[in-house]
């Protein structure tokens, strides 16, 4: 009771000796013992049946929460993915309804863009119908004028340039009118059975001059055996080819080449028109035979109307036109023709377009140009040689003239020659006139040399990027000749004023001669006379410095100055000339004499010692050179001093 071990004994009851006194009682109690095993395994048995059953059931359970819960989780990731397409649905619904908007807004603006070129096509129509008239009257009396003889050599290249560019403005007005009837259905093939081989030579001939004239190697490949014939329209066809190679004269560069080929295969005829020219980029080239399209957007060369008219006379035809390009290596423009017969004879084709409509096109006019030493020397850079030749004769009463056609040209003979004026297009091939100017603004030996640019742009921003580059002064085309005239004019007359400026005080000590250009900084009221660039005040200032270093040597000449200041002798010179209005002799003598002159009148040295520290090689010269630029000799004014 306490839990405390205890000793256990057992007794085991002896068994009673069965005999019949108890044999009945022990038989009953077996039947009962044996009943009662029987209840047990059958109690047993339930109970097995039972736990068997629970166990199922248990099972049962188990498995009814893991399906209700994986079928939960099915639900779940059903409803998900419904809700997910739910969304991506409207998703896409949302995106095709801004792309259905894009694409009605794109719509739109094609139907305005079509309607806008539309009443392009319109207006150009109505214009080039309105400027037909005016122009015959015009053409004509400019073309007789042009073949007279009675005319001094300017007005007769004033005449040339009107008459060119009234024949050019002709064949651009019937270019708008063809492509109008084009774009209207009204343009009409008229067939005629025509020998091609025969014909193209023919027209092939009409630019060989100035194929020659600029070096450009012009070649023609035609195919052996029986000649090349067909129904064609002969003007078409012409305009066709005159359009391919004029555009491959233009872009082509001097000493290039052009080979035009043609070849017949299954009943097609192949005209090809290649040139090492500048080529076409990949972003251009699907874009180039749209109407009114330019490839070079920022120095366009043409209307954009020809290749585009190209392709309407070779789809009139049934053909294909095509390009093969890549920029730096010229063009390949493919013609495909079907060849059809109309007659068995053919005719002979009018030539419609002639060597002279060809130089017309792509050469300039030349006239000869006299130079007089006492002008002022002129270098005009524009890419346009019509331009060119306008301004030459305009301006070459007053002035010597020198060219050239872009502006890394334009800087090499800036360099070369150190004109007194620039006049400078702005949009040009190669180096256009902003950059031109900035170079040549930086540059020392042409730093000095003002610049007029001629823009056919009147934005404000243009403008202000060409002043900080360096530009003098701007002019809007088209422009008057009286008021280019007056401009330029204006411009020397400034450059003479700084000129003056610069040779009132040429004195070593004073390389402050350039601070009379800049305000004063002890006083803010001061303003400049005349503004001059801070790399032409450098470049004085390092002259004065060199002449002052070596002032005694009497062997210190101009060859050796330049060569110091890293300049050849006759840029120097033209430098030197055009800051001073003094030569480089002049202006190292009398900057000698000043300082030999400051020498007399503040110190005790004897004349043969001012005349050796100043530079000259003898006492003698110095006093000869001083008595020629002061009136008197350096003794007489040490007795005039003494007094």
């Amino acid at each position: 009771m306490k839990g405390e071990p205890y000793q256990r004994e057992v007794e085991i009851p002896a068994s009673s000796a069965v005999d019949l006194s108890n044999a009945d009682i022990l038989l009953l109690q077996n039947e009962t013992l044996t009943e009662e095993t029987r209840k047990m395994k059958l109690l047993k048995e339930k109970i097995d049946d039972y736990w068997a059953k629970h166990s199922s059931q248990t099972s049962l359970f188990y498995a009814s929460i893991a399906m209700i819960v994986l079928l939960f989780g099915v639900f779940f990731l059903v409803l998900r993915s419904f809700w997910q397409h739910r969304r991506h649905q409207m998703a896409l619904m949302e995106r095709n309804r801004l792309l259905e908007e894009q694409r009605d807004m794109q719509k739109s603006l094609n139907e305005k863009l079509q309607e806008a070129t539309q009443s392009k096509l319109m207006f150009f129509t109505n214009v080039s119908h309105d400027l037909r008239t005016p122009l015959t009257l015009i053409s004509e009396p400019v073309s007789q004028l042009a073949d007279a003889n009675n005319l001094t050599p300017q007005q007769h290249t004033l005449i040339k340039i009107a008459d060119k560019n009234v024949k050019i403005l002709r064949r651009l007005i019937n270019q708008i009118l063809d492509f109008r009837k084009y774009e209207n259905g009204k343009l009409d093939l008229h067939l005629s059975e025509i020998d091609f081989g025969h014909a193209i030579n023919e027209w092939m001939e009409s630019f060989y001059a100035v194929a020659r004239k600029r070096d450009i190697r012009l070649s023609l490949d035609t195919p052996a055996g029986a000649p090349v014939t067909g129904a064609f329209d002969a003007e078409k066809i012409e305009r066709i080819f005159f359009n391919l190679i004029s555009n491959a004269f233009k872009y082509t560069p001097d000493n290039g080449s052009i080979h035009v080929s043609y070849s017949v295969e299954n009943e097609r005829l192949t005209l090809k028109v290649a040139d090492t020219g500048e080529g076409i980029s990949e972003r251009d080239l699907g874009n180039i035979f749209d109407r009114f399209y330019q490839a070079d957007r920022i120095h366009p060369r043409g209307s954009g109307i020809g290749l585009s008219l190209v392709k309407a006379f070779v789809e009139l035809h049934g053909g294909t036109i095509s390009v093969k390009s890549a920029l730096n290596e010229g063009s390949v423009f493919t013609v495909e023709l079907p060849i059809r017969h109309i007659s068995d004879t053919t005719v002979a084709t009018e030539q419609n377009i002639t060597p002279e409509d060809v130089a017309t096109e792509l050469s300039g006019i030349e006239a000869d140009l006299t130079f007089d030493a006492a002008k002022p020397l002129l270098l005009i850079i524009d890419d346009n040689k019509d331009i060119l030749r306008l301004v030459s004769e305009l301006l070459n009463t007053s002035y010597n003239i020198i060219t050239a056609t872009n502006g890394r040209d334009g800087i090499r003979m800036a360099t070369k020659y150190v004109p007194d004026l620039i006049i400078c297009d702005v949009m040009m091939p190669v180096m256009d006139g902003m950059e031109c100017c900035r170079r040549i603004k930086e540059e020392i030996s042409t730093s000095h040399i003002p610049i007029l640019m001629l823009t056919a742009c009147s934005m404000d921003e243009q403008r202000i990027q060409g002043y900080d580059n360096g530009a003098d002064g701007y002019l809007a085309k088209p422009f008057s000749g009286a008021v280019l005239a007056s401009r330029c004019a204006s411009l020397i007359s400034n450059r003479k004023r700084i000129k003056e400026i610069w040779s009132g005080d040429t004195t070593p000590a004073a390389a402050s001669a350039t601070k009379c250009m800049s305000p004063d900084p002890q006083n803010p009221a001061s303003k400049p006379t005349l503004p001059v660039s801070e790399i032409d005040n450098d470049f004085y200032r390092r002259f004065i410095e060199i002449l002052k270093a070596d002032m005694g040597n009497s062997d210190l000449n101009v060859d050796k100055i330049a060569s110091k200041m890293g300049l050849e002798r006759s840029q120097f010179y033209r430098k030197i000339k055009a800051l001073t209005n003094y030569s480089p002799v002049e202006l190292i003598r009398r900057i000698r004499l000043k300082h030999g002159h400051n020498l007399i009148v503040s110190t005790d040295k004897t004349i043969s010692e001012i005349a050796y520290e100043t530079g000259f090689s003898t006492p003698a010269y110095f006093t000869k050179c001083y008595r020629d630029a002061y009136g008197e000799t350096p003794t007489e004014v040490r007795n005039r001093l003494g007094k």
